[in-house]
């Protein structure tokens, strides 16, 4: 790809490395949650991570990644969790529903879970594929 700079078009120019500045990191972060959206799926049993992920302006860029409020989960989804106990906090026991019927109990025994580093792979592949968006931010703009 060559690039041309005329003197008279130095403002044009300089315009259009700004915008190109902006595009592409657009299209990284817009390639980044797509991928994502991808790894959250695979973890479909509330919806609730795949809710959360978000794709959102930061004022001098872009962010990628999950609202916590959202699915509190999304952690121990990325980077894994140990076995541990689970105890009520504010109440008396733990309480969940499963084949229509509710369950309750003082202490639960988590398995733990292995890590789904999707969101850090998402962004990984985004950074290798740079140049082809630059190349396509480069192509809008001119």
């Amino acid at each position: 790809m060559g690039v041309t700079i005329r003197i008279g078009d130095i403002q044009r120019t300089m315009d259009n490395v700004k915008s190109l500045d902006g595009r592409t990191v657009q299209l990284l972060a817009q390639f980044a949650f797509d991928e994502s959206q991808r790894g959250a799926g695979r973890h479909s049993k509330t919806g609730a991570l795949f809710q959360s992920l978000y794709n959102r302006n930061t004022g001098n860029g872009r962010a990628v990644g999950h609202d916590t409020g959202r699915a509190p989960h999304a952690e121990f989804v990325l980077l894994g969790a140990r076995p541990h106990d689970i105890r009520p906090k504010n109440k008396k026991a733990l309480r969940w529903a499963s084949g229509g019927k509710f369950f309750f109990s003082k202490l639960v025994h988590h398995p733990g879970n292995r890590a789904d580093p999707y969101l850090f792979q998402a962004g990984d592949a985004a950074l290798r594929n740079f140049s082809a968006f630059v190349d396509k931010a480069f192509k809008e703009i001119t």
